[in-house]
């Protein structure tokens, strides 16, 4: 029970308090037009911006405007949506999973209805560092099989996919191979006006239109590893070249990629129940979230009386920022680890958080309950006794 284990070697790290790790946030206003905010991006170096709006902290990030149509004539307001925020007494743990759920890299902390500043992703991940995280393998916080783009395509279609799948990078195949990785601040300085390039204006001239190919734009500096090398070794190459991802390779294969919200991920919440159970990205404010977590626990006990060897269950809840009627607001994946099996994967997008979870979970019953009996049948044949 490897997630177990893992949560109780983080146990100090998750019960950290925040107060030691503020650093500047990048403020705007609902009323700045978007080529003032953008600017702001490049200038501060930041992903995500915020404001208050009476008691209520509001944020974007790169990833939501890249949606933008026109920079110079829109305001930032319609790209803004509510976002958690913490205090400086809060814990680590709390800034993790507000970042794993509303997909952020920055928490804002609050005092006296004024944002006094922001924890960053980066600075957890320092502290993560310096644990000795040898025995956490590349293989067991990676996400498998990442989203490709090709260097023929055009800019237009990374920021559809990025955009639709909710995705910040893309590895970037040209003649067979991985040759750098294009991010969501890549693209954003392809809308950015030419006077406001900041600290993306490197070299000539590097605005590209979005119907340009993707060619060499790119990081080539990303950090690359085996799935068998340890967390300490990613951290260590991540914050040594300052990227967010680290590409997972097996004998040039590309195998999975790893980002900050992976490593985040491993400071999850842990509910109590008789088969270990992990709920990342629970919203605070979501009414019956003790109901729901209630709920999967009892679906986990009713598994395990036909499927026994399941040693522990994931549940990682992902908010939409802006859900269509097809998307919907809430992104659920639940993945069952078992004893002889790869881990099983489910996943449902919906409005309803407790209705996707419960769609979820009868489709679990119903998998695992069939392969329980299938199992059950074949061991009894295999003793010489009649089957009924």
């Amino acid at each position: 029970m490897i997630t177990d284990t893992i949560y109780e070697h983080l146990k100090d790290v998750q019960s950290t308090k925040i107060k030691n790790l503020i650093s500047k946030p990048t403020i705007i206003e609902p009323t700045e037009n978007l080529s003032s905010v953008i600017n702001k991006i490049a200038r501060n170096k930041s992903y995500d911006v915020f404001c208050m709006q009476g008691k209520t902290t509001l944020s974007t990030n790169i990833l939501s405007l890249l949606n933008a149509k026109n920079i110079t004539s829109m305001k930032v307001e319609p790209f803004l949506s509510p976002v958690p925020y913490i205090t400086s007494n809060d814990s680590i743990q709390k800034a993790s999973h507000i970042m794993t759920h509303y997909r952020t890299r920055e928490v804002p902390v609050v005092s006296k209805n004024k944002i006094i500043g922001v924890v960053i992703a980066k600075q957890i991940l320092k502290l993560l560092s310096l644990q000795d995280n040898k025995w956490i393998k590349a293989n067991l916080i990676y996400t498998q099989n990442p989203i490709t783009i090709t260097a023929n395509e055009s800019l237009s279609s990374a920021k559809k996919v990025m955009t639709g799948k909710k995705i910040d990078h893309l590895p970037v195949i040209n003649k067979g191979k991985i040759t750098q990785v294009l991010t969501s601040s890549h693209l954003l300085e392809t809308i950015i006006p030419k006077e406001g390039l900041g600290r993306f204006s490197k070299g000539a001239n590097r605005v590209h239109k979005l119907e340009s190919r993707i060619g060499n734009i790119g990081s080539t500096r990303i950090p690359q590893c085996s799935p068998n090398d340890d967390l300490n070794e990613i951290l260590k190459s991540m914050l040594k070249t300052d990227t967010t991802c680290c590409l997972v390779n097996l004998w040039d294969n590309l195998q999975g990629i790893i980002t900050f919200r992976d490593i985040l991920e491993l400071l999850s919440t842990k509910l109590e129940s008789q088969i270990p159970l992990f709920i990342v990205g629970m919203p605070e404010d979501q009414a019956n979230a003790n109901l729901i977590s209630s709920k999967f626990k009892k679906t986990l006990k009713r598994l395990q009386q036909t499927y026994s060897e399941i040693h522990e269950a994931r549940v990682s809840i992902k908010k939409q920022r802006t859900g269509g009627r097809k998307e919907g607001t809430f992104e659920v994946t639940i993945m069952v680890t078992t004893s002889h099996h790869a881990p099983l994967i489910y996943k449902s997008v919906g409005f309803d958080l407790s209705e996707v979870l419960e769609e979820l979970s009868q489709k679990l019953l119903r998998n695992l309950s069939k392969r329980g009996k299938q199992r059950s049948k074949t061991s009894i044949r295999k003793m010489g006794l009649p089957v009924f």
